[in-house]
């Protein structure tokens, strides 16, 4: 029987500052034997590779063909089905630590480097969050969507039911990838405490103004003009008239009477 060669795979190394190796294997599936020319390439980074798969025995005319990387004892989908898939990463979710009871909250997940794009799902304290909690009947006094293709988690108006522990998963083809939990609380307002607040605070200007009020009155803040006023010449006693001569060059009094 004739060797035949399935379409090769071209990759290009991303690692950065080092050589990348990767180990392809030929393997057995059932009645097809498959070998590679190249087992162990060694190619810098941007630099491209190919890797062949040669199927040296087969008892069916269209096998199926996967290529795979293993790499830290983890096996990932490189192509499958005349596409190339890859595993997630783990995804970057951002949750509310505290939000108070009838709020709106948002829980976001995104992951960057899988393809296809995944998948999300949004998980609480272990259990998985239906995309429109309407539709399940466990989650009747919760009012959330979960967009499972923007990973995005909405609450239209929080209740205490839903404080708990959070985590997303994203998910393709190739694989999944999980965050790590996070806490969300949800708190009741203290409407009576604001109240009391508020109160306080009216009770404290009205003292002020009062305070104030008194201060006027009792003379605190008014200007004390006759102290300025008390600095005015001397008035002139009554019956003198004084009266400047040329000759003296200063300033002499005459006496007047009145009757």
């Amino acid at each position: 029987m004739a060797l035949r060669r399935p379409p090769r795979l071209r990759l290009c190394a991303r690692l950065p500052d080092f050589f990348l190796l990767l180990l392809f294997r030929g393997c057995l599936i059932g009645a097809v034997n498959l070998k590679s020319s190249n087992r162990t390439p060694v190619v810098q980074e941007f630099e491209s590779v190919e890797l062949s798969c040669i199927i040296t025995d087969s008892q069916t005319s269209d096998p199926r063909i996967e290529w795979k990387k293993i790499q830290d004892d983890q096996t990932t989908y490189v192509f499958f089905d005349n596409k190339i898939q890859v595993k997630p990463v783990t995804p970057v979710c951002r949750v509310p630590k505290a939000v108070p009871v009838g709020k709106m909250a948002t829980l976001y997940c995104q992951e960057s480097e899988g393809h296809p794009r995944p998948h999300y799902s949004w998980y609480r304290n272990d259990v998985p969050l239906p995309t429109d909690s309407r539709a399940n009947p466990r989650f009747r006094n919760s009012s959330f969507h979960l967009n499972s293709e923007t990973g995005t988690l909405v609450f239209t108006a929080v209740h205490k039911g839903d404080s708990g522990q959070y985590y997303c998963i994203a998910s393709n083809d190739a694989g999944s990838a999980r965050c790590e939990e996070q806490e969300m609380e949800v708190y009741d307002l203290n409407i009576g405490g604001i109240i009391g607040g508020v109160l306080v605070v009216l009770a404290v200007l009205a003292l002020i103004t009062l305070g104030i009020c008194c201060a006027y009155r009792r003379g605190y803040f008014i200007n004390n003009k006759q102290d300025g006023e008390s600095y005015k010449n001397p008035g002139k006693p009554d019956g003198v008239n004084y009266i400047r001569t040329d000759e003296e060059g200063d300033f002499r009094h005459k006496s007047s009477f009145v009757i």
